[in-house]
């Protein structure tokens, strides 16, 4: 069993799958197959406290739709968006730059 740590970075460009996520934290049904953006993130790791991650479970992140919508969704629910994929709208981005 492993501690997973996040591998994603604020502001990535990502495709939220449609199916073969996994059980935790899945998206909406509107957010599956859409594009989206990992926004700035509030989680920590908490190692070695009653809030620690327990072992083989994804790490989740805040991700914000293009439709404008953020949503927390797990780690293997998401990849990166393919090559050519359009920019996000500019609007999907609602905190500070």
């Amino acid at each position: 069993m492993v501690i997973r740590h996040h591998i994603y970075k604020v502001d990535q460009r990502m495709l939220i799958k449609s199916r073969d996520g996994g059980p935790y934290m899945p998206p909406s049904e509107g957010a599956k197959g859409a594009l989206g953006v990992i926004a700035p993130q509030l989680f920590q790791e908490w190692a070695g406290t009653f809030l620690e991650r327990e072992p083989d479970v994804p790490p989740e992140y805040y991700v914000t739709i293009d439709n404008g919508i953020t949503e927390t969704i797990s780690e293997d629910w998401l990849e990166p968006a393919p090559p050519g994929s359009p920019p996000p709208p500019e609007e999907s981005h609602p905190w500070p730059t």
